[in-house]
This record gives C-alpha cells, sequence and structure tokens, in this order.
C-alpha cells in the first residue's frame, strides 16, 4: 500500500513542538537535582516517572524535527547541570513543584491540541496532554495524603437563583462591595498559588546566581512578587477568605548552584511568562472594578520586568531563537 505523504509541518506547530523541547530540556536537569536528594519514597517515584516522561518526549520531538528537516534546538544539556550539589529545595517543594508544573503543561498541551493539524502531532499532544493529566492527579493525590495540598475556599450554597439587578455588581472603589464571585475566588486563589511557588523558586535563583544584571533582575522579580502576593492576600483577608501558605522555607541555605545562570533566569522567565497569562484570565472573569485595577497594573509590573529579562537573555546570549519566517525582504534583495 502506499505511503501517504504527510501534509507540511505548520508554524502552529513547529511553536508547540518548539516551547515544549525548550521547557523539558530545562525541566529535565532541574528534576534530576531533585531525584539526587529527594528521601521521601513516595516523592521519588513521581519524580523518576516525570524524569522517564520528559526524556521520551524530548527524544519524540526531536525525531519529528529531524524528520521535518528543521535544526533540533540547543535547549538545555549536561553543560547546564552540575550533578552533587548540596540540595536547593525540600522534599514537599519538589512534590509541589512538579504539581505545578503539570498545570503549565495541561494548559500547554490542551492548547497545542487545538492549535496543530496533522494527525500524527495531535496524536502526540494528546498524549502529552493524558501522561500531564496523570502527573497532575498523582501530585495532587499525593499531596492530599500528606496534608500539603491547600484546598481554595469553599462558599455556602445560595438559597435560590439569582439574577445581577443593578450595576452594583461592578463597584470596587466607593460605597459597599459585593462578596466575591467563585469565579474570582478561584481565579485570586490559584493565582495567589503560583504566585507563593514562583517566589521561593526566584529566592533559589537568588541565592545562587551571581552579582550582575542577572542578579539584580531576580531581585526586581522578587519584589513584584512579595508584592502581588500581598495584593491579592490583603483581598481574600478582607471577605474573610483563607490565602495559601508561604513555601520559602522550603528551599534550603545552599548558595552552591546546581543549574547555569542561563537556565535558572529560563526558568524564571518563564514563570514571569505565564504569570501574565493566569492574571489576564483573571481579568477577563473579574467585573469588580477594583478588582480590574490590580490585575492591570500586576500585568504592567510583570510586563516590565518580563521586558528586562529578555534584555539581559538576548545579552549573554541565553536566548535561543525560535524559527523565524522567511524575511521576503532579504532574499528579494539577494
Amino acid at each position: 500500500m502506499k505511503e501517504v505523504k504527510k501534509a507540511q509541518i505548520t508554524a502552529a506547530e513547529i511553536a508547540a513542538l518548539w516551547t515544549q523541547y525548550m521547557n523539558e530540556t530545562a525541566n529535565l536537569y532541574i528534576h534530576r537535582h531533585m531525584l539526587e536528594h529527594i528521601e521521601d519514597n513516595e516523592i521519588k517515584n513521581i519524580i523518576v516517572f516525570a524524569v522517564n516522561l520528559g526524556e521520551k518526549q524530548i527524544n519524540k520531538i526531536k525525531s519529528f524535527f529531524k524528520r521535518e528537516g528543521h535544526p533540533i534546538p540547543v535547549g538545555f544539556t549536561d553543560d547546564d547541570y552540575t550533578p552533587q550539589c548540596p540540595r536547593m529545595f525540600s522534599d514537599d517543594y519538589c512534590l509541589n513543584y512538579i504539581n505545578i508544573m503539570s498545570l503549565h503543561g495541561c494548559h500547554g498541551y490542551s492548547a497545542a491540541v487545538t492549535t496543530c493539524t496533522r494527525q500524527d502531532i495531535r496524536s502526540y499532544f494528546t498524549d502529552c496532554l493524558e501522561q500531564a493529566t496523570a502527573l497532575c492527579n498523582r501530585t495532587k493525590d499525593l499531596l492530599l495524603k500528606k496534608g500539603l495540598y491547600h484546598r481554595p475556599p469553599s462558599i455556602t450554597p445560595a438559597k435560590q437563583v439569582e439574577f445581577v439587578k443593578d450595576n452594583d455588581f461592578l463597584t470596587g472603589w466607593l460605597g459597599e462591595k459585593r462578596s466575591l464571585s467563585c469565579m474570582e475566588i478561584s481565579d485570586i486563589y490559584f493565582n495567589l498559588k503560583k504566585s507563593i511557588f514562583a517566589k521561593a523558586f526566584i529566592l533559589a535563583a537568588q541565592q545562587v546566581v551571581g552579582e550582575g544584571s542577572a542578579k539584580r533582575l531576580l531581585q526586581q522579580a522578587l519584589k513584584i512578587k512579595e508584592k502581588h502576593i500581598r495584593t491579592f492576600s490583603d483581598v481574600m483577608m478582607k471577605e474573610h477568605l483563607p490565602s495559601p501558605p508561604i513555601w520559602d522555607a522550603e528551599i534550603t541555605d545552599s548558595t552552591t548552584s546546581p543549574f547555569s545562570e542561563k537556565l535558572w533566569m529560563f526558568q524564571v522567565g518563564f514563570l514571569l511568562s505565564t504569570a501574565q497569562f493566569y492574571y489576564s484570565t483573571g481579568l477577563g472573569s473579574s467585573p469588580r472594578r477594583d478588582l480590574i485595577a490590580k490585575y492591570t497594573i500586576t500585568i504592567t509590573e510583570v510586563s516590565k520586568v518580563s521586558g528586562d529579562w529578555i534584555k539581559i537573555m538576548i545579552q549573554n546570549h541565553w536566548m535561543e531563537q525560535p524559527p523565524l519566517a522567511e524575511n521576503r525582504k532579504q532574499l528579494a534583495d539577494k
């Protein structure tokens, strides 16, 4: 039977594969450092699963690029990792790290399934989504078992269905504020959770990165994260709702870096970019004007730090260029 020729790979498919390759190669070395020091066997089994899954996906992406005639990205290599360094993260933080990253994976893979066209690539990302979901469930179950998973707040069931009667539903500056809606509570709580997680990771990076522009950027990012955590924790407190706990104490006192500055900075940039996305989601689902203002300010502040991050990555030759479209003007000039 004659083999059907596959359609040429699209820009959307290359974007999804290239982005995943960068993220997977970075996380692979973070997981390997965790695996060197993990003491809890249940958490260790999950990290082993995550490492094996990452290696399998990296090899699959390489085969896609090779078959399609695209260069395989550099991503992160053994040059970005120093084995046998003192541990940076506690066992509990390692478990939380994989749980949060699996959430990002679920969102990223589901988006890839919708933007990719070719059946073989859609099938690949569907498999990735199933594996990320399994990892998310495994980590969440273990966090619950260990008493480390902090559930979002519950609300009392309403006595009946109601409809919005006036513009008071939008108020937030003056007068009586309405209570937070369930959507607003969910967005604020999970944004806080991710910000608290990111703050602890940035704290670890700041401990081991040498003096210079990267260190100054990390200090700036840490201040922004602290400010945003205070902003939204204050919203929850005024509504008599709990906020997630801080993870800073789960970072050790080590000042010896297991990773290159390039890897630290890449991962911090990833956390900054995802923060912009999740804050934007919160903005889109929050009609209360005071929350709109808070989200607008946080997005602007993260964007400013992200802009500085890009400059530092370029100056240090740490930013790998994604595949670009043909420059028709340059071709014509030739």
